[in-house]
Order: C-alpha cells, then sequence, then structure tokens
C-alpha cells in the first residue's frame, strides 16, 4: 500500500454550525480517508463550501489525473456555453443542423439533447476500447455509425455518441473545445494546467481524455453549486441549462445531461426472467452462474452487488464481465429491477473510479481521483462507495 501524502485533514476542526454531532462528521470523514487510502487513491479532496473538510495526495502537489468518462460531464458544459453565446438555439436541435449529412433517414431525427442523455440509438460497442481507441477520426467514425434503435426510445450509454459532441462544439464555437472551454470557463476558474487528448484528425475526445486535478475538478462543481456563476461574478453558464443538466431525463431517472443522478438510497434485485435472458444472450455457463446466484438477495448498492459478482468470478472476474455482459450490450438493469430514492447528489463518474461529486443541499463538492496503472486491482480499487459515503457525511452536516 502506498503512502498518502496529506496536506490537509481538518477532520476535526468544524466550522461554526457545521454539525450537530461533531463526532459524526469526524466518523464519517475517518471512513472516507481509510477507504481512500485502502483503495489507493491519488486525490481525495472534500469542500464544504469555502471550507476544506479533508484533502489527500500522493503528490506533494496538484497534479492532472486522467477523468476518464467524467471527461463528459465537461463536454456537456461546453453545449451550455455554445447556448450562453447564443451559437446554439436550443439542444433539441436536430444534429444535421450542424451536420447536414444526416439530414435523411431516421438520423435526421436525432438532436443533441439525444447525444448528451445517452438516447441517440448510434451503434456502440460498450467497450471504447473495442472500437474507438486509437480510431484516427471519432467524429467521423460516429456520423458513420448505424443505429441500433429508434432515436430518442431508448437509454443506452454510449461513448461513440459523446465524441460527435466535440465535433459540433468545434463546428459551432469556431475553435476545438479544448480551446473554447479552457477561455471561457477555466480562466474564469483560475484553471490553468489541464490536458486534453485529441484523435489523429485533431478533435479532442468526448469519451475521455481530460486531465486535471482535484482542486481543479473540484472549482467545475463549485460552478455547478453556484449555478453557472464564477467566484468572481461572471456568469459563464445559464441558470436554467444548469439546472438542465441534471434534471432526470426522458428514458432513465439515472441520468441528467451527462451527469448523474445519485440517490439517497438504492436496491437491486434480480429478475425472475434474468437467467433465461442470459441464456438467450448466450452468456457463458460460469458469468451466468454467478448472476443467478443472486437469486432471492437484495443488494442495497451498485458497489455491493459488484462485490458479489467478483467474489464469484474470481480476480479475473472485471474481463469475464466485461467480455460476457458488458460486450453484449447487456445492462446491469436488463437484470437486475432497480428501486432508488430521492436524488440527492450529483456527479461525473469515470473509469477506475474517478469522481466529482456535488450536494447542492449541503454544499458539498467531493473528488477522488486515481491515476491508470497496471497494478489496478478491479473493483476493489474503484472505491465504488465514494458517492455513498459522501451522502452519509452529507446526512450528519448540518444544512447551511
Amino acid at each position: 500500500m502506498r503512502a498518502m501524502w496529506v496536506s490537509a485533514c481538518l477532520v476535526f476542526a468544524f466550522p461554526a454550525g457545521l454539525a450537530a454531532n461533531p463526532l459524526q462528521v469526524s466518523d464519517a470523514l475517518t471512513t472516507i480517508e481509510a477507504k481512500a487510502t485502502a483503495t489507493h487513491s491519488d486525490a481525495l479532496l472534500i469542500q464544504r463550501g469555502n471550507e476544506t473538510l479533508l484533502e489527500m495526495s500522493t503528490s506533494p502537489s496538484p497534479e492532472p489525473v486522467a477523468l476518464m468518462s467524467a471527461t463528459k460531464s465537461i463536454v456537456a458544459l461546453a453545449i451550455g456555453l455554445l447556448l450562453e453565446d447564443g451559437k446554439l438555439d436550443s439542444i433539441d436541435q436536430p444534429v444535421s443542423d450542424v451536420f447536414p449529412e444526416w439530414a435523411q433517414g431516421r438520423k435526421r431525427d436525432i438532436t443533441i439533447r439525444m447525444l448528451l442523455d445517452h438516447t441517440s440509438g448510434l451503434q456502440n460497442v460498450p467497450n471504447a476500447g473495442v472500437e474507438l481507441e486509437g480510431a484516427p477520426d471519432l467524429v467521423q467514425l460516429a456520423l458513420a455509425a448505424e443505429l441500433a434503435s429508434d432515436p430518442g426510445s431508448s437509454f443506452a450509454y454510449n461513448n461513440k455518441a459523446t465524441n460527435l459532441l466535440t465535433g459540433i462544439v468545434g463546428r459551432l464555437a469556431g475553435e476545438p473545445i479544448d480551446t473554447y472551454v479552457a477561455t471561457r470557463i477555466f480562466a474564469p476558474l483560475g484553471i490553468t494546467q489541464s490536458t486534453w487528448m485529441r484523435d489523429e484528425a485533431g478533435t479532442p475526445m468526448g469519451m475521455a481524455g481530460l486531465a486535471m486535478s482535484a482542486r481543479d475538478l473540484a472549482k467545475v462543481g463549485r460552478l455547478l453549486l453556484d449555478k453557472g456563476v464564477a467566484p468572481g461574478g461572471e456568469r459563464i453558464l445559464g441558470e436554467a441549462f444548469v439546472d438542465m443538466l441534471t434534471a432526470e431525463s426522458a428514458r432513465s431517472a439515472d441520468v441528467g445531461l451527462l451527469w448523474w443522478r445519485n440517490a439517497a438510497w438504492e436496491r437491486y434485485t434480480l429478475k425472475d426472467d434474468a437467467d433465461a435472458f442470459l441464456v438467450d444472450k448466450d452468456v457463458a455457463a460460469d458469468v451466468r452462474e454467478a448472476v443467478v446466484a443472486a437469486t432471492g438477495r437484495t443488494f442495497t448498492s451498485k458497489g455491493e452487488l459488484i462485490d458479489f459478482l467478483s467474489q464469484r468470478l474470481g480476480p479475473a472476474w472485471g474481463d469475464r464481465y466485461g467480455a460476457e455482459i458488458t460486450g453484449r450490450g447487456i445492462r446491469l438493469t436488463d437484470l437486475f429491477a432497480q428501486e432508488r430514492g430521492p436524488t440527492q447528489a450529483y456527479s461525473a463518474n469515470g473509469y477506475l473510479g474517478q469522481y466529482l461529486v456535488i450536494v447542492p443541499t449541503q454544499d458539498i463538492v467531493a473528488v477522488r481521483q486515481i491515476h491508470r496503472r497496471e497494478t489496478h486491482a478491479f473493483p476493489d480499487d474503484d472505491y465504488a462507495d465514494f458517492v455513498i459515503d459522501v451522502l452519509r457525511l452529507a446526512e450528519v452536516i448540518e444544512a447551511p
């Protein structure tokens, strides 16, 4: 286990009015600190308003960490910039207004909103490494994709569709998304150190590719909590758009516009027809048996469910699950019935366990980051319960 350099750990020094029970807050922060260390986190930051409650890092100075799919949430902000700058009239405009080659067939019905809430219907291999990583032109790959379902008919997480958004921003803004965002969002927030990967065509990626430090990522979270206004008072994003980012989408209560909606509680139970469904999809026997072993159990979080499956499939469970479930386009909700409580937090999430979490009622911003390395143990190092632990912290903090 790597030692963690602790830059600030204000676990017991609470501002006035922070907690009805300081010991409960201390316990909640201690739990987060312990889990962050156990999961080999490289950066952790918990803020409430202007106060830092907990900060940890493996580096003596802030350093950018690849956000993986949390990049998508930053891409969504760029669409808000287009609206604020008058370069886009509505997210319900057809994509064909920007790329006329889609002005025919079923693709003419795809709107920018559908790219933002994963309902475009574009064919997509769930594992980005199969067809997207290394592709020379991700925008053209998305434009050429076939449709797997009718536009707007169903939710299906889609890396390929998200890459098209950076092409839209580039055309409407007149400059690449990385330049546009750096000037219009990052600079007013005081963010000066970030990198954004591009494909061979020179277009910044939409599905992933942005790297930022925990402190800078927290500034993005603060921008949303402040309804689009920078610390200096400059309005960056329209308040109505910020509200749209986290509003329930038409096809899934779990998502807004490339931002996740986190419930106060969740329950997952295996569906009665799950075994037959897996047989019909020709899923390998070992994976099918691992899933069916959940019969009669109720899981109170996605992390708990993942732990259950990983224990039954062994150390290589991630590869097996990815090949047999994710790789076949099977969603967790195809197998498990989900119940959810009221939405209490919003988050940007990424591969390996990259998190930016905001809890509006308690004015909390929380960040967890981890570098990609060969020694990463999936799912143990993903800290799948980070959002849950942040919500538990919020429960014991008095409302501002």
